[in-house]
């Protein structure tokens, strides 16, 4: 049987370094364009993004994480992933609901055959307070954000095999019981 998704799925490899190709804006919108057909908690979409392009501003969101931010300072788009959270009733599934828009985005950027890794913000430190808070001020992000997370996009700079069929844990699928 055919699974376009499943080869699509097995080729993802989370990819840290990225080499000198610059992305065309068409195709970071077609990738956004999936994003925004997440499906979240209750239909009320308070995910929402802020695409950074510019090489300085993604070093320097690069700083406000303490370990592992680095790993965004060569890609060639960083996709900033938060979650509206003043309004209660959005705010108790905000995990859930960015992190299916992040899976959405690192699936997009496989079918163009470029690079993608999630970089974890919520619960992280940066130099002065929390990296979400730091996020926020760098870009003026209003209060009532969380940032869950980046998505950093670039050229594949390194060259990761696909998952094949004996990769999968196959014993961690379980039918009517346990």
């Amino acid at each position: 049987m055919k699974n376009d998704l499943y080869e699509l799925t097995r080729k993802r490899r989370s990819v840290r370094r990225y080499g000198d190709k610059h992305i065309d804006d068409e195709i970071i919108s077609e990738i956004m364009k999936v994003a925004l057909t997440a499906p979240t908690s209750f239909g009320h979409k308070p995910v929402e993004y802020v695409v950074v392009r510019d090489r300085d501003m993604i070093r320097k969101i690069g700083v406000c994480k303490q370990m592992g931010g680095s790993q965004i300072n060569s890609a060639d788009a960083v996709i900033v992933v938060m979650v509206k959270t003043a309004n209660k009733r959005q705010a108790e599934f905000w995990i859930e609901d960015g992190a299916i828009a992040s899976s959405y985005i690192l699936l997009a950027v496989e079918q163009y055959g470029l690079g993608a890794c999630w970089v974890h913000i919520r619960n992280r430190m940066g130099k002065r307070g929390t990296s979400d808070q730091e996020i926020r001020a760098l870009l003026g992000v209003p209060d009532g954000y969380s940032v869950l997370n980046l998505v950093a996009i670039g050229e594949k700079g390194e060259t990761k095999k696909a998952y094949t069929d004996a990769d999968l844990h196959t014993e961690n699928v379980h039918y009517e019981k346990y």
